[in-house]
């Protein structure tokens, strides 16, 4: 029986080897994970990168693994040569990944090879999330369904439905990335577009059934965490923006990629589509916001209103959040600064000009109204009803504004902590904001009174909720 078990042992053992080596599967996450930092698109120590197939098979003889330079640094005795250089060497399997990878003939399994590699990685397999919650989260984002009677929002590896009359956990949709920073319900309320990701190196949008939790479609992996997500008016192309600067469109049934710009220069936090599904606007903490071609995904404009130095509304400021008046079609924007900013994309681009003539348009206020929003750390997150808007920022209160006149409704308040998320919902008249502490609270939006606060985080002691609805 011993020496059957050992035969055994033996042949899976030769299988596993012999099994043809997927190099966007097996050998990419490897290097990416313990090479790309030194040797990646912005750091490329001895001229060396790896952050594209193109860059990474210079240093590959195919077919012949002792012969490249790629195999011979990771096996090599001399600290001095060995890479990763002042770290733990790979582990021997990674290793044998890497020959065996190059002995059957280094081929390319991406999509395309001067791409960026993290940007053409699969899907990861997340790990469960926590059956209970020593500490809550923080709610870095929120939805409410549809029909306004669940509200989801982020968890740990998840995101947790919970109902909102009574407000109890109705699901946990689990097996998701490390943090969701963006949620958005499909029209029919049976699904769930989800982006997030882990900060720095990975980022993923995928649809979720909203009732079993399976990733039905993962639409794109990048390179950073998605920050920011948005439908169009028709329901059939969704726009996703990440840490990694880019922008991307996709064909909400098909999956297919529609375009990718990568106009900012820093992380593009929010995307919003115009009413009439023309543009899409994006922004940023590079202080801008861009208006993009729907369609094409080209520059239309850039909005530069958050560097401009005009009245009391100065200052370079960052900006985190765009959304679309409902009614009017005009675009807001905030973040740093004092104002919420309400603009046409199409004023905009008509009063751009060029680097010559930057100090005289930048001395004039042009078409721009101000909405000042008395936040004095700047807001975090923004929705829009009809013709009110709501605001959540790093203060710990939540405002409404008559969109017409800019006059204040309502200031939500009890936050203890930076509200990161907010949400509406017309069909009930309840607000929903999640702060950095892991609290949720419900509103009453016609009256601007609490309904209900509780920890969103499963096990974690939900009786501290305060206020029974």
């Amino acid at each position: 029986m011993r020496k059957l078990a050992v035969t055994v042992s033996l042949l899976t053992g030769l299988a596993q080897v012999q099994a043809e080596i997927s190099f966007m599967h097996d050998v990419a996450p490897v290097l990416l994970q313990r090479c790309e930092g030194c040797h990646g698109s912005k750091k490329s120590k001895g001229d060396y990168r790896i952050h594209t197939f193109e860059f990474l098979n210079q240093a590959v003889t195919p077919g012949k693994p002792h012969e490249s330079y790629l195999y011979a640094v990771l096996v090599d005795d001399d600290p001095d040569f060995r890479m990763p250089q002042k770290d733990d060497s790979l582990a021997s399997s990674d290793i044998e990944l890497v020959r065996q990878w190059i002995a059957e003939g280094a081929n390319f399994d991406g999509s395309d090879r001067k791409m960026s590699l993290r940007s053409q990685l699969p899907p990861r397999e997340h790990p469960q999330s926590p059956e209970l919650y020593r500490v809550p989260v923080p709610v870095t984002a929120l939805a409410f369904s549809p029909d306004g009677k669940s509200l989801a929002m982020s968890g740990h590896h998840e995101v947790t439905v919970w109902g909102v009359k009574p407000v109890k956990l109705i699901r946990r949709l689990k097996n998701l990335p490390l943090r969701i920073q963006t949620l958005k319900w499909h029209a029919d309320g049976g699904q769930l577009i989800v982006g997030g990701g882990s900060p720095g190196e990975y980022g993923e949008l995928a649809l979720v059934d909203a009732l079993s939790g399976e990733r039905l479609r993962v639409y794109g992996t990048f390179e950073d965490i998605v920050l920011g997500m948005a439908l169009n008016q028709a329901g059939d192309r969704l726009t996703a923006s990440s840490a990694d600067r880019r922008v991307r469109t996709y064909d909400l049934t098909s999956g297919k990629r529609c375009w990718e710009s990568s106009v900012h220069s820093d992380w593009v936090t929010s995307v919003a589509f115009s009413i009439d599904n023309n543009f899409v606007v994006t922004t940023s903490r590079d202080q801008t916001a861009k208006v993009l071609d729907a369609k094409t995904g080209e520059l239309f404009t850039t909005y530069n209103g958050h560097r401009q130095k005009f009245g009391e509304f100065t200052g370079r400021f960052k900006v985190f959040a765009s959304v679309f008046e409902p009614i009017s079609g005009l675009v807001m924007t905030v973040g740093e600064g004092k104002a919420i900013r309400v603009w046409n994309p199409v004023k905009a681009e008509e009063e751009s000009g060029t680097a010559s003539d930057m100090e005289k348009r930048f001395s004039k206020a042009g078409h721009t109204r101000y909405i000042e929003h008395g936040m004095g750390l700047g807001v975090f997150a923004m929705c829009a009803s009809k013709n009110l808007v709501y605001t959540a920022g790093a203060d710990g209160v939540a405002k409404a504004f008559n969109f017409e006149d800019g006059k204040v409704l309502h200031e939500f308040k009890g936050h203890l902590d930076w509200i990161y998320s907010i949400d509406c919902s017309p069909k009930t008249s309840r607000l929903a904001t999640g702060s950095y502490s892991g609290e949720v609270r419900l509103w009453d939006t016609d009256t601007g009174e609490v309904v209900y606060s509780f920890i969103a985080a499963p096990g974690y002691d939900v009786k501290q909720a305060i206020f029974d609805n």
